[in-house]
C-alpha cells in the first residue's frame, strides 16, 4: 500500500477551499461502508441463513450465509445515469453458489450487476462489482445477496456505492469557439473527442516551434469522485493546475514538448507531465494543438490524465488554453476538472530543436508493432467484469509473439485520444521492474553482491547485522511489528515514511519502524521500506566499487538497460527525495507508457538479453520467474503465493486443470495494477485503480491460446 503526502496538509485550509464554488464532489446517493455499526436504511431477510455486520481488523461489513440478502431503496435519484459498485469477499462457494448485488427500478424486476462465485472464495481477496446503469426513474432499489445452499456458504459484502454520473454520448463534441478565443468559461466538461485531432490533419504550412507559457491558475470546474483519506478539506490548491513554460516543436503534425517526464514545481500538490500531441491546420485558417498531460502527485506516484488544446490564428495571435481531466491511476483521490486560461506563446527556433526531433522519431520507429486487442479469440476473458471493474480501467494489453495487442484507454468522457502517450504510474512494479532488475544487474557485475549485508553500507541501520541485500529484496529481513498481511504497511509509521520529502527522514523509519521478531530468510512481511533501505544499500555499494560519487542505482544499472530497449522517455527518470542526496524511491515511482510495459516484459521473457547479450544474473532471473523444478520463494499472503527477488508468483496449476503445480511471475502494484509473465512467451496487463488483481481467467485464456502446463527449464 502507498499513502501519499496530502493527508497531512493543514486542517485550517478547509474553509478557503470549499468557499471555491467550482469544487463540489460527485452526486453521490449512497455510500455505504457499514463503520458506523449498524445497517440503517437497509432492510434483511436470513432466510434459512444468517445476516449480520461483523467486524476483521477494525474494518466492518455485513455478513451473509446460506440465501441471505438485504435490500435499500434509495430516493431522488437526479442523475440519468449511476455507477453501482461494491466489494465482495466469499468463503466455500461451491457449484453456482455466488453473491451477487443486483438493483431495480421497482422492487420487483432485478437486473445482476455482478457476482462473485466458486474460485473467488479464500475468505480473503476482496473482488470488486461494478455496473453503469441508465436511470429512468427518481428512485432506485439496491440488492445484495448470496446463492448458496449450506449453512457455511459465506460472503461478505462493503464499500457500497451509488454515483451519479454523465452520459458520454450527452457530451458536446467540439470546442465552443468562444470558449477559446473569446474568454467564455467553459462551465462543463466536453467530450474528449473535442480535444482528438481529425482522422488525417493537415499539417502547418509553416514552422510553429516556440515557448508556451501558462500561470497558476484555478480550474473552472472540479468534481471530486473519490476522497479515501479526506484530502479536500486540507489541500486548499487540489484544483488549481500548476504554471508551466515549456518548449515545443513540430515534425508534420506531430507536436513534441521539448522536456519530458515529470516536471518539479512549487505548487504544493501537483507537477506536470507533458507528451507529444498533434498540431494541424483548420478550415478557418487557424492552427490547433492538442497536447496529452497528467498531473502528478508531488512525492507519491498517482496520476491525473488530461487533454490541453489551444490555437493560433494567421496572423500569430494565441487563443486560450482549455483543458480537461476525466480519468487517473489513483485509487484514493479521483476528480474530473476542466477550465480555461490564458497563454502567451513565443514562436521561433529553439536551440534543442533538432535533437528533440530526432530523439522522438527515434523513440516512435521503436514501438512495437500494435493491433486491437479485438482481434485475439479470447478478448472476452481479458479484463473481464469479474477480475477488475470496468471504470476502474485505465489501460488493458497482451503481449504474443512480439505484437502488443491493446485497448482504447477509457474515460469518463469518452476514450482517451493519445494512448500510446498515456502515463501510467509503476507503484510497486518498481519492486520488480528497479528493485528486481537493479539487484540482478549488480549480481550479474559484481558476483556475490547480494550477499553484501545492509548494515554496512546503511550506517542508520547499524544493529541490522546480518540481513543481507537479498533478504532486503525478498522483504524477509527479520524486522516487523505484524506477519499480517498489509498491517505493517498501512501502520501510521509507514505513512510517515511515505510523505517524508528528504532521505534523511526515510531511512531513519525504515531502519527504526520495526524490532527484530525472527531470523532473516524465513518470513516474508510485505515492507516498502524494506525496498528503499535495499536502493539506499545497492547505491552506497556501486559508489565503493566504483569509486564515483555520483554512482547510483538508477542511473547506472537500470536506465542503461531502459535506453537500450529503446523504452520512452518517461520511464527513463524516477521519483527520487527531493533533498540534495535525491535517492531513489525504488519501490515505487516509474513513469511508463505502455510500450514500456511491453519491452520491459518482452526483455525478461528472453532471458534479460539485449542484443543476445545476457545482462542479468542467471540464476535470480530464474529464481524470480520459477524456472525451476519446484515453487522458489517464501510464502506471500496465502498457501499458493510465493515471492522471490522483487516478482510474485501464483501457483495456477489447479485452475488451468496441469498434474503438478505451475508457479507464474508476476508484479503487481498498489490499487490495482497486475501483469503476468506467462510461461508460454506471453505477457498480460492491466492498469486499474479499484482494488482488482485477480487474472486467473486471462490465463486460463492464454492457456486455451497457446497451452503451458508442461512448460519447464
Amino acid at each position: 500500500m502507498i499513502l501519499p503526502r496530502l493527508f497531512v496538509r493543514n486542517l485550517l485550509l478547509a474553509a478557503c477551499l470549499f468557499a471555491t464554488p467550482t469544487m463540489v464532489a460527485a452526486q453521490t446517493y449512497l455510500d455505504e461502508d457499514f463503520q458506523d455499526g449498524d445497517a440503517n436504511g437497509w432492510q434483511s431477510d436470513a432466510r434459512k441463513g444468517k445476516i449480520g455486520l461483523t467486524t476483521y481488523a477494525g474494518n466492518i461489513s455485513l455478513k451473509m450465509t446460506r440465501d441471505a440478502y438485504a435490500i435499500r431503496k434509495l430516493e431522488d435519484i437526479s442523475s440519468p445515469r449511476v455507477r453501482i459498485s461494491a466489494v465482495f469477499a466469499a468463503e466455500k462457494l461451491e457449484g453456482d453458489d455466488a453473491c451477487i448485488l443486483e438493483a431495480s427500478p421497482d422492487g420487483a424486476q432485478w437486473f445482476e450487476i455482478g457476482r462473485v462465485e466458486d474460485g473467488q472464495d479464500d475468505a480473503v481477496t476482496l473482488h470488486p462489482v461494478t455496473q453503469v446503469l441508465d436511470i429512468e426513474s427518481a428512485h432506485l432499489y439496491l440488492g445484495a445477496r448470496i446463492k448458496g445452499n449450506a449453512s457455511n456458504d459465506t460472503c461478505w459484502v462493503d464499500n457500497i456505492s451509488v454515483v451519479g454520473m454523465r452520459r458520454v454520448a450527452d457530451l458536446p463534441t467540439s470546442l465552443d469557439p468562444d470558449v477559446l478565443w473569446a474568454g467564455q468559461v467553459a462551465v462543463a466538461p466536453v467530450s474528449m473527442q473535442a480535444f482528438a485531432p481529425p482522422t488525417e490533419p493537415l499539417a502547418p504550412l509553416r514552422s510553429l516551434s516556440g515557448t508556451l507559457r501558462f500561470s497558476a491558475s484555478q480550474a473552472t470546474g472540479f468534481e471530486l469522485l473519490e476522497d479515501a483519506f479526506n484530502y479536500a478539506p486540507t489541500a486548499d490548491r487540489l484544483n488549481h493546475l500548476p504554471a508551466i513554460e515549456m518548449g515545443f516543436v513540430h515534425d508534420g503534425t506531430d507536436l513534441i514538448p521539448v522536456q519530458r517526464g515529470p516536471r518539479p514545481s512549487d505548487h504544493p500538490d501537483w507537477e506536470w507531465i507533458i507528451e507529444p500531441g498533434v498540431i494541424w491546420r483548420r478550415v478557418n485558417g487557424h492552427v490547433r494543438a492538442s497536447l496529452p498531460f497528467a498531473l502528478q502527485e508531488r512525492n507519491a506516484n498517482c496520476l491525473h490524465n488530461g487533454v490541453l488544446t489551444f490555437e493560433i490564428g494567421p496572423d500569430g495571435q494565441t487563443s486560450d488554453m482549455v483543458y480537461q481531466i476525466g480519468s487517473e491511476t489513483c485509487a484514493y483521490l479521483q476528480f474530473n476538472l476542466w477550465g480555461s486560461a490564458p497563454i502567451t506563446v513565443d514562436l521561433g527556433p529553439l536551440p534543442d530543436s533538432d535533437a528533440t526531433l530526432r530523439a522522438y522519431r527515434e523513440e516512435v520507429s521503436r514501438r512495437l508493432p500494435t493491433r486491437p486487442l479485438s482481434e485475439l479469440s479470447f478478448r472476452d476473458q481479458l479484463g473481464h467484469s469479474t477480475e477488475v471493474t470496468p471504470e476502474a480501467m485505465t489501460a488493458l494489453g497482451y503481449v504474443k509473439n512480439g505484437t502488443h495487442f491493446t485497448a482504447p484507454c477509457p474515460t469518463r468522457f469518452g476514450d482517451y485520444p493519445f494512448c500510446d502517450v498515456l502515463d501510467l504510474p509503476s507503484y510497486s512494479w518498481a519492486k520488480s521492474m528497479i528493485a528486481g532488475v537493479a539487484s540482478m544487474r549488480l549480481e550479474k557485475l559484481y558476483p556475490g553482491a547480494m550477499d553484501a549485508l545492509i548494515s554496512d553500507y546503511v550506517p542508520a541501520c547499524r544493529d541490522w547485522k546480518d540481513v543481507t541485500f537479498q533478504h532486503a529484496l525478498d522483504m524477509a529481513t527479520g524486522y516487523y511489528a505484524s506477519d499480517v498481511y498489509d498491517e505493517d504497511e498501512a501502520s501510521e509509521g509507514s505513512r510517515q515514511f511515505f510523505i517524508a520529502d528528504s532521505h534523511e527522514q526515510k531511512i531513519d523509519l525504515a531502519c527504526t519502524l520495526y524490532d527484530r521478531r525472527s531470523a532473516p530468510g524465513e518470513t516474508f512481511v510485505y515492507h516498502t521500506t524494506d525496498t528503499y533501505l535495499l536502493g539506499t544499500a545497492i547505491t552506497a555499494f556501486l559508489r565503493e566499487k566504483t569509486g564515483r560519487a555520483e554512482a547510483d542505482i538508477f542511473d547506472d544499472l537500470i536506465r542503461p538497460l531502459w535506453d537500450a530497449l529503446g523504452t520512452s522517455p518517461v520511464v527513463r527518470q524516477t521519483r527520487r527525495t527531493y533533498d540534495d542526496v535525491g535517492q531513489v524511491f525504488t519501490g515505487w515511482g516509474l513513469t511508463l507508457h505502455r510500450d514500456d510495459i511491453a519491452k520491459i516484459a518482452a526483455f525478461l521473457h528472453d532471458g534479460g538479453r539485449i542484443k543476445g547479450k545476457p545482462m542479468l544474473d542467471p540464476d535470480m532471473l530464474s529464481d524470480a520467474l520459477q524456472k525451476r523444478v519446484r515453487p522458489v520463494g517464501l510464502r506471500a499472503v496465502i498457501d499458493n503465493q510465493r515471492y522471490k527477488n522483487g516478482f510474485w508468483a501464483w501457483n495456477a496449476g489447479l485452475s488451468l486443470g496441469c498434474e503438478a503445480d505451475l508457479y507464474v511471475p508476476a508484479m503487481s502494484g498498489y490499487g490495482g495494477l497486475t501483469l503476468a509473465l506467462i510461461p508460454n512467451g506471453h505477457t498480460y496487463y492491466y492498469i486499474s485503480d479499484g482494488h482488482a488483481f485477480a487474472w486467473a481467467r486471462a490465463a486460463k485464456a492464454s492457456h486455451g491460446d497457446t497451452p503451458f502446463c508442461e512448460i519447464s527449464s
